[in-house]
């Protein structure tokens, strides 16, 4: 299957980019209509919209959930060093941010970039694989493929993108969806699994214990001192904030929330992350890395 490419801008001004979100205005907010799938690109009035970097996850900076306030993963182990290396690489090379996470000046304003996207989420925003500078070029002889194209995306495509960028550094996890094509998320696999050997400088798999298993002894734990797979720190972060932390159960709770997804060697989908997270004396952990997880959209 193809993937859609729209070309325009990235801007940060005014709104509160992590690890793996951005804003991008596309030159032509029309093409909006051409992205596939049953839910709509949520735009803003100056046509712009929030993009959800596919294949990867990263430490949450600014998690609403269930609470009154925000709150967020460690920021010094990991959540910030995401959000920073998406802005440097992308251009932005001079950001500030108030104390909610919101940038109040950056430089430049906007930087030039294209994205490569099968559809959005239920939130509305685009979730695509994202490019800095001129698009990638196709055909024979190769020139740069118009904004609206729809393009087989190849490997070296994928490797011109920050999502892989982030995932070989090690500054994000793996989080695969099903639209993402089989092809690109077994490269997007092998690079994270290389980047987690690594364990380069920053990387969250140097404080990762999504596996190994950790306690929580309260939100502080999970805010404050424990790496783990996001998707699993928001499941936690709102249990923790309506029942406390003792975790008899957690798993009801997880079962509740309904995630749906694949495993290998197992035909058909399961329904909970019940099933690959464990719960022993107050201690819990993932029996299976995150990789090996593909969820279904909803």
């Amino acid at each position: 299957m193809p993937m859609l490419l729209i070309t325009g801008s990235y801007r940060i001004l005014g709104d509160r980019p992590d690890g793996d979100t951005v804003h991008f205005t596309p030159r032509d907010p029309g093409f909006w209509c051409e992205v596939p799938g049953q839910h709509r690109v949520k735009r803003d009035e100056h046509g712009g919209a929030s993009i959800r970097l596919d294949g990867i996850d990263a430490a949450e900076t600014h998690y609403k959930g269930v609470g009154p306030d925000f709150v967020h993963q460690p920021l010094n182990l990991g959540a910030h060093a995401a959000r920073d290396e998406l802005l440097n690489w992308l251009g932005f090379t001079d950001v500030t941010q108030d104390t909610e996470e919101k940038v109040t000046a950056s430089a430049p304003e906007t930087v030039p970039g294209y994205i490569l996207t099968t559809g959005a989420d239920v939130y509305g925003r685009c979730v695509a694989l994202i490019g800095r500078g001129d698009p990638p070029k196709v055909g024979n002889p190769p020139k740069p493929a118009k904004s609206g194209a729809r393009i087989d995306v190849a490997l070296d495509m994928l490797h011109q993108t920050v999502n892989h960028h982030l995932l070989s550094l090690g500054l994000v996890y793996p989080t695969f969806y099903s639209s993402l094509f089989k092809e690109l998320r077994a490269d997007m696999t092998a690079t994270a699994q290389q980047a987690r050997a690594a364990k380069a400088p920053n990387s969250v798999w140097l404080y990762d214990v999504t596996t190994t298993g950790a306690k929580i002894e309260g939100l502080a734990s999970l805010t404050d001192e424990l790496v783990i797979v996001p998707k699993l720190f928001r499941r936690l972060a709102d249990y923790v904030r309506l029942f406390g932390p003792p975790l008899a159960c957690l798993p009801a709770y997880l079962a509740g929330g309904a995630d749906e997804f694949h495993v290998p060697g197992q035909r058909d989908s399961i329904t909970g992350l019940h099933h690959v997270v464990e719960v022993t004396n107050g201690t819990f952990r993932m029996t299976r890395p995150i990789e090996d997880l593909v969820f279904v959209e909803k």
